[in-house]
């Protein structure tokens, strides 16, 4: 049935009871005129068609109404957010399809549950503060939980709530629920980032010092090695000089104590330049297969006869250790270490030091390599006492040459700042431990080396070896040098030919027809020690050569070797080195 025809039998039924009202009247026409009458019929049927259209505006608002209506019950049921009207008591009285499809259940069986069921249990302490909040002050509240699906799945929502009062005059909440997981998401991932940047900002701040503290020992170690090498020079002439002076067969017992005194102090000042050339990673070393296990041992031997009675010293760590390094380095390292740690137990106390393998990532205090340390493979030698222990402020000057904390005269500084150049020309690193009245442990970590512990050389005769009169040429800058080299050289029974740079030797070389053997500074003025020899094996391929040096040549060995240097001298030396090696390579055939 249509719309038009529902409303023509509302009128009609409306007409059957008008005229029945009419039936019971009295007659009250029969009396009036004809026009009367016909007034009375005129308004009669104006007043019908007025009704008509009265009707036809109600009609006309009836359909607008339920199309509004319609339209409201589209935006309520579809809107982005979820809409549900919830009792005193926390029950579902109405909710939206927006709601039901984020709870993912029918909007049918949404009526009457309690919204806490949809209310993660860690989350609904939250909501019931929220609930009370709300009908204690009748004002907005908002908050934030996790809501879960029929499924399972949770999500995080933003609910509003305001009070208001039912069609029945019941106070209820009218809340709105809004899925805002993107949004947590991203500010747990914004906040997950600046956790990670301010990491990110300390570990640089922490490089940046570091690597401000590496420029800074590399700016100290270059100027040193520069003034050691000029020490070198100095303290060559006078060990030279007073080794001479002390093979002389007439001198008195006073004198000769005197120049064994000048030689013991130019010999400590020769330790003392090593250290610092050390420490500037300018030395040279001397690096073979060595059984870290087997000079440890060694080490303490001679510790146990030096170190104080009430100082308990042990070595754990069984088996073979073995590491590509320097003995005398190495050495040097250990006897530093222990110097230190005895010097830290004033009233005794335990010297512990402990071998391992240790593979992964290491601890490192200065990052001595100068980059990441990576995973891998180390030996670790550990050197632990149980004295006093650093304070922070110590431990950042730790490895600074000359930086001590013992009384004047009682250290140069220099000891763990060796320490620090020998690990690092060795391209390991160095840990630090420590704790104040607990003691330190120092971790030396250095690769380990896959071959087998090469023989050591038997010790050479007490008597320096002589010449047979071969002729030597002797090419040094340094004119106390020269003269002293000169001598020392002449009584050995060797021709001595000299010159005080790489261009004047050449000329002497060709004045002179050659030579045996070419005993040459490396560094000079003009002319370096390489460059000669480059020009003198030209014309004579099978020269040989020795180097004199006082810098570390590591760099160069290749160089030095295909130039024709058999090997190198390091300064400061004795008349017995230079004797040895000159002797040694002009028997090489």
């Amino acid at each position: 049935m249509t719309e038009t025809e529902g409303n023509s039998d509302e009128f009609t039924d409306l007409r059957q009871r008008a005229e029945e009202v009419l039936r019971r009247r009295p007659d009250e026409l029969s009396d009036m005129p004809p026009e009367d009458i016909r007034y009375l019929v005129h308004e009669f049927q104006v007043h019908q068609i007025e009704l008509e259209m009265q009707n036809d505006e109600l009609r006309r608002t009836q359909r607008e109404l339920e199309r509004a209506r319609d339209r409201y019950q589209d935006l309520y049921d579809f809107a982005p957010v979820g809409y549900v009207t919830l009792s005193e008591t926390g029950l579902i009285l109405e909710a939206n399809l927006t709601a039901a499809t984020m709870l993912g259940v029918e909007r049918g069986r949404l009526v009457g549950r309690p919204l806490t069921r949809s209310i993660a249990r860690e989350d609904q302490d939250i909501y019931y503060h929220h609930r009370k909040r709300l009908f204690e002050t009748h004002e907005l509240q908002v908050c934030q939980v996790r809501l879960v699906r029929e499924d399972g799945a949770r999500f995080w929502a933003r609910i509003e709530a305001t009070v208001a009062r039912g069609s029945d005059g019941q106070v209820v909440c009218r809340a709105t629920m809004s899925d805002i997981s993107d949004r947590v998401r991203a500010e747990r991932a914004l906040r997950d980032a600046n956790e990670r940047l301010e990491v990110t900002l300390v570990e640089l701040k922490e490089t940046q010092r570091q690597m401000m503290h590496q420029e800074r020992l590399a700016a100290v170690g270059q100027l040193a090695a520069g003034i050691a090498h000029d020490f070198r020079n100095l303290l060559t002439t006078i060990i030279l000089y007073t080794n001479m002076a002390l093979g002389r067969p007439d001198l008195p017992p006073e004198v000769t104590q005197d120049i064994e005194t000048v030689i013991d102090e130019a010999q400590k000042a020769a330790d003392l330049v090593q250290q610092i050339l050390d420490f500037s990673s300018r030395a040279m070393i001397e690096r073979r297969p060595l059984d870290l296990a087997s000079l440890t041992d060694g080490v303490l031997d001679v510790l146990r006869r030096t170190i104080p009675e009430n100082v308990r010293l042990s070595l754990q760590g069984t088996g073979t250790y073995v590491v590509k390094a320097d003995p005398k380095r190495i050495e040097q390292v250990l006897m530093n270490l222990a110097t230190n740690a005895r010097d830290a137990m004033p009233r005794g106390g335990e010297l512990r030091f402990e071998l391992s393998r240790v593979k992964g990532a290491v601890a490192d205090t200065l990052s001595l390599g100068g980059a990441g340390i990576g995973e891998r493979e180390w030996v670790c030698l550990a050197v632990s006492d149980t004295g006093t222990g650093m304070t922070d402020e110590v431990q950042a000057h730790l490895f600074e040459p000359f930086f001590t904390t013992k009384g004047v005269g009682r250290g140069t500084g220099l000891g763990l700042a060796q320490v620090y150049g020998i690990v690092r020309q060795h391209e390991g690193h160095i840990g630090v431990e420590t704790e104040l009245g607990r003691g330190t442990t120092f971790r030396v970590y250095l690769p380990p080396y896959g071959g087998e512990v090469e023989e050591t050389e038997a010790g050479e005769s007490a008597d320096p070896p002589r010449g047979r009169g071969e002729t030597i040429l002797l090419v040094e800058d340094n004119e106390a040098l020269r003269a002293v080299g000169r001598s020392i050289l002449e009584s050995l029974d060797y021709r001595v030919l000299t010159a005080e740079n790489g261009r004047q030797a050449l000329a002497v070389y060709g004045a002179e027809d050659g030579a045996d053997l070419v005993v040459t500074d490396v560094v000079m003025p003009e002319m370096g020690g390489v460059e000669l020899m480059r020009a003198l094996t030209r014309s004579d391929p099978d020269l040989k050569a020795v180097g004199i040096t006082g810098y570390a040549v590591k760099d160069i060995a290749e160089e030095l070797k295909a130039a024709g240097f058999m090997d190198v001298i390091h300064k400061p030396f004795g008349v017995d080195e230079l004797a040895r090696v000159v002797r040694r390579v002009l028997d090489v055939r």
